[in-house]
């Protein structure tokens, strides 16, 4: 009991701390910051026809500190986009939640909430314990099997035990819901889901429909570029024994350093060396075309889309993320660039897990913090800035990025392979197929036959120095030269380990791909870029 009684004591004194900190009701940058990873939850988030569940927040003691209490107003919307009072049927809803500071500024935050006639306890004979079509869901036949094979990345063991009070349940059933044979391949319920609320946020903003300014790569028939193929490898015309080292240090990394790899040389557009080493977690042998994880190199991809817009006049890299934000305006917007999000220099380095593709409410908790943010005095590398252009982006057409990113890049480009649901760390592909992407950006924007973008706009995106410290960065570039490499040579780096290296001065491309690093990493990364540089050398 005394024990009890001491952990109350502190607890008090805690709130009683933070709260004579907020004696003039606006909370400092400290508390700001951690408020942001308050959440918003919902008694059910997938429940009976009838009338919608309550809300609140999660640690209400915290929040009414900081702020005093605060009362939540929610607005419901269907599947439709209509508004409505209660769920008349079965299927998706969207909660739209907003709250008004002592400062006047208004908190909003998404729910997404799906709608069955099941019952929701324990013991209930409509809790399945089948990877099974859940007929009590009424998702169809089609969608269920069509899914099958992604139903451990939503969280089914709450779907089939406790759906009710898993937020990413009703993300999954209300996405899945919306699937239909028209359903393009890489579409996951999620990505559906991230949609809908980009086109109900684009209609209680007003526009009722977003006309995509962005015009597709031009295709000229008669445009010439280095094309990548398989079929034209020229291996032989190097040195034997150079190419058997390259071999060699590939087949050492996976036996010593326990990952597998896939790995592709490709010099002057010509394919010198293309082959897979080591089996996979579940004993597969890797093949050329098996698919890797390129994590962050995603950033790159990103900041090339970007650079589409830049292009045709639609965005430009120095003007206030305010002018396509407007929410994120006040003191020191002018300061906050794409240019910024794009190379570290936000201020946004603090950002929590909240800050992601993912989040609906990513604008509106940046516009809450923003007068915090030191934009621009330091460099820190982080994912909220890509997050933030990826909003931009979505903002400005009305398209969810994976769309944009197979519609815009992996299509024209070949990328058969190719998918990825976020800004910064989403893509798997093939190393061919992230080869193409890397020799267009050789070529200066064209590939194909299509024109992404020109040679102008391609060095747009090219590393330039920061004042913030010594590295370079650009538009999800940065040099990465040494062991052999030129000075120009530019890429990104991967959580996953995996290698991207673009050598312009040597007309060289290095994919080195893995799904995380293994050990012994940095030896043989050193050791790999020499035996490649070794081969274009005499």
């Amino acid at each position: 009991m005394k024990k009890i009684k001491f952990i109350s004591l502190i607890f008090i004194l805690t709130l009683s701390a933070v709260s004579q900190k907020n004696v003039t009701g606006k909370p400092d940058a400290q508390q700001l910051a951690a408020f942001m990873n308050e959440q918003i939850e919902c008694e059910n988030y997938v429940f009976p026809p009838g009338r919608f569940p309550h809300t609140h927040w999660k640690n209400a003691l915290n929040v009414e500190a900081l702020f005093g209490k605060m009362a939540l107003t929610v607005s419901y919307f269907n599947e439709a986009f209509q508004k409505v009072a209660a769920a008349e049927k079965p299927g998706r809803y969207g909660a739209v939640i907003e709250a008004v500071t002592p400062s006047g500024f208004v908190i909003k935050r998404y729910i997404t909430l799906f709608c069955a006639k099941t019952e929701f306890d324990d013991y209930s004979v409509n809790v399945p314990i089948t990877i099974n079509n859940l007929a009590g869901y009424n998702i169809s036949n089609f969608a269920w099997t069509m899914y099958s094979h992604n139903e451990e990345h939503f969280s089914f063991g709450s779907l089939k035990y406790f759906p009710a009070k898993d937020p990413d349940a009703a993300i999954f059933l209300a996405g899945l819901s919306q699937i239909d044979s028209t359903s393009l391949w890489y579409e996951t319920p999620r990505i559906k889901d991230r949609q809908w609320w980009i086109t109900l946020k684009g209609k209680l903003s007003g526009k009722s429909e977003i006309k995509n300014p962005l015009k597709k790569p031009l295709y000229s028939p008669t445009s010439v570029s280095t094309v990548l193929s398989d079929l034209r490898t020229e291996a032989s015309r190097y040195d034997s024994a150079k190419i058997e080292n390259v071999r060699t240090v590939c087949s050492e990394w996976n036996e010593k350093g326990g990952v597998p790899n896939v790995t592709l040389i490709v010099h002057k557009g010509k394919i010198i060396f293309y082959e897979a080493f080591g089996t996979d977690e579940n004993g597969t042998p890797l093949t050329k075309n098996s698919l890797r994880w390129m994590a962050s190199i995603t950033k790159l991809l990103t900041g090339s889309l970007v650079m589409q817009f830049v292009e045709q006049g639609i965005i430009n890299l120095d003007a206030p993320v305010s002018t396509y934000l407007p929410e994120l305006s006040g003191a020191n917007a002018d300061k906050l660039t794409i240019r910024t999000l794009l190379n570290h220099t936000s201020g946004l380095q603090n950002s929590g897990d909240w800050a992601s593709d993912w989040n609906v409410s990513l604008e509106n908790q940046i516009a809450e913090i923003f007068p915090s943010l030191h934009v621009g005095e330091t460099f820190s590398y982080h994912r909220a800035g890509y997050a933030v252009a990826g909003k931009i982006i979505e903002r400005i057409t009305g398209r969810a990025v994976p769309y944009l990113f197979q519609e815009y890049i992996f299509q024209p480009l070949g990328m058969s392979s190719a998918y990825s649901d976020n800004t910064y760390g989403g893509l798997y592909c093939s190393v061919l197929d992230l080869a193409k992407f890397g020799q267009m950006l050789l070529n200066k924007g064209i590939y194909n036959g299509y024109r992404f973008f020109s040679p102008s706009t391609f060095s747009k995106m090219l590393p330039l120095p920061l004042s913030q410290t010594n590295k370079k960065w650009g538009a999800g570039t940065t040099l990465m030269g040494g062991y052999g490499l030129s000075e120009e040579t530019f890429g990104h780096g991967a959580a996953s380990g995996t290698i991207f290296r673009l050598d312009p001065k040597n007309d060289l491309i290095i994919v080195s791909a893995r799904n995380r690093e293994g050990k012994l990493f940095h030896e043989y990364e050193n050791k790999l870029l020499k035996s490649c540089t070794a081969l274009i050398t005499k």
